[in-house]
């Protein structure tokens, strides 16, 4: 079984968790400042490499609304990029609405890649109760 990774995808900053399939405990790794997709690309493909990652989970931004808004159709764009450059991981999307009351950092903590955490917690919790 492959490792599992988390994106809070941001347009400058990308926050980033991974989960060793052995164990299913997702840690913060941390936050990749990226001035464009291309670079963010480079860094994910290498990161998916070293860790063995077969399962990336990306924070998807609805509105309180249930719409999707600018941030959404971002991650989309940005998601079907990821999908190119990495043909051989299993994407999911997880909606961040519902990471929000399981959110909470100190202000030491790099605040994108505990979203991430957050958001690897939530989609391993829900594939090991489908187990």
């Amino acid at each position: 079984m492959k490792n599992s990774l988390a994106l809070d995808l941001g347009r400058r900053h990308t926050g980033v968790a991974f989960a060793d399939s052995r164990v299913n405990v997702a840690l913060p790794l941390s936050t990749i400042h990226h001035k464009d997709e291309s670079e963010l690309l480079t860094v994910l493909e290498k990161l998916v490499k070293e860790r063995g990652i077969g399962t990336i989970v990306i924070g998807l931004p609805i509105l309180m609304s249930g719409e999707e808004g600018e941030e959404a159709f971002y991650v989309r764009a940005v998601t079907e990029l990821i999908r190119e450059a990495l043909p051989d991981c299993s994407i999911s999307f997880l909606d961040e609405r519902e990471t929000s009351k399981a959110f909470h950092i100190k202000a030491s903590q790099d605040r994108h890649a505990q979203a991430a955490t957050t958001i690897l917690m939530m989609f391993l919790e829900r594939n090991t109760k489908k187990d």
